[in-house]
């Protein structure tokens, strides 16, 4: 086996173990689209009621190229002044995986004009953190980090605030609350264990029309997570009359990322982005950037 692929292989997984300490949720560029995803007081409150597809792939030059599948709804219950939001999905990065389940549970309370709605949510947790050893080449020798369990279950919470009142929308959300175990091996020498430590999730936008059902929405997230450096994405959509829209957004220091949808077939929304990666990030993906597509269908009626 050539050195290069063993190096390869190794740091692969190492730096899979690695994350555990710092555990990574899934995420996306179009996060705008995904409210529910990041807040669970978010969940229903546009009043949307959708179901819709994911796919992301990053770094296709890089081996073992991180892949993400999700499936997603989220709904408006009206008579109980609250919303649901459910999110399946499927992280693959070489010989590992995480497949993961999470369900959001919103109280709305909503102002007599019923412009002004505020969220209070909870979610739940599924995911289990898999090792497919059929992957890792037996040449690495017997290193104990190898020896340990091909998978491991975890079940975690989380909570968030959000608000709307049509124009500006501001939320704050922290997820796995709890920080369950999720160790499969003990590595040598490490000086923090491995459970799912805490995400801690800002979101702001605001809508500013600037023509005949044409608006600039610029929006902002940021994460703070434990043992992980904290992530801040700035960025400026374009949408017009909810039939297309498009946008820059900027993560610092990481990428930036071109977005564009379109609104087909009345109820069915098609939307891309293509992230660009900055360096150093870019010298170890060989400059591939990451390319997302979603579908996404409307389950009522437009008010448009």
């Amino acid at each position: 086996m050539p050195i290069m692929k063993k190096f390869t292989l190794l740091l692969l997984f190492f730096a899979s173990i690695s994350s555990l300490s710092a555990q990574q949720l899934h995420f996306t560029s179009q996060y705008l689209q995904h409210n529910a995803m990041y807040n669970p007081g978010a969940a229903g409150i546009a009043n949307k009621d959708m179901i819709g597809l994911s796919f992301r792939s990053m770094w296709s030059s890089f081996p073992g190229n991180p892949k993400t599948y999700m499936v997603y709804g989220d709904a408006n219950l009206a008579k109980l002044k609250s919303g649901m939001g459910a999110y399946i999905y499927r992280d693959e990065t070489g010989p590992t995986s995480r497949t993961g389940i999470q369900l959001a549970f919103s109280k709305h309370i909503i102002s007599q004009n019923e412009k002004n709605k505020f969220g209070i949510g909870l979610e739940v947790r599924g995911l289990q953190y898999a090792i497919d050893k059929s992957k890792i080449d037996a040449s690495l020798g017997s290193d104990p980090a190898l020896a340990g369990a091909e998978n491991k279950v975890a079940i975690d919470a989380g909570a968030g605030l959000y608000f709307t009142n049509g124009k500006f929308s501001a939320g704050a959300a922290v997820s796995q609350l709890i920080q369950s175990k999720l160790q499969l091996a003990d590595v040598p020498n490490a000086t923090k264990a491995g459970k799912l430590y805490r995400h801690y999730n800002f979101n702001a936008n605001y809508k500013i029309q600037t023509g005949d059902n044409i608006y600039l929405i610029p929006n902002a997230l940021v994460r703070v997570i434990e043992n992980s450096p904290s992530e801040y994405e700035f960025g400026m959509l374009v949408n017009y009359q909810e039939k297309i829209w498009w946008g820059l957004n900027w993560r610092i220091d990481q990428f930036w990322s071109l977005q564009a949808g379109v609104k087909i077939l009345k109820r069915a929304g098609l939307t891309y982005s293509y992230d660009y990666y900055q360096t150093p990030i870019s010298i170890f993906t060989g400059n591939s950037g990451a390319h997302e597509v979603g579908l996404r269908f409307d389950l009522k009626k437009s008010e448009n």
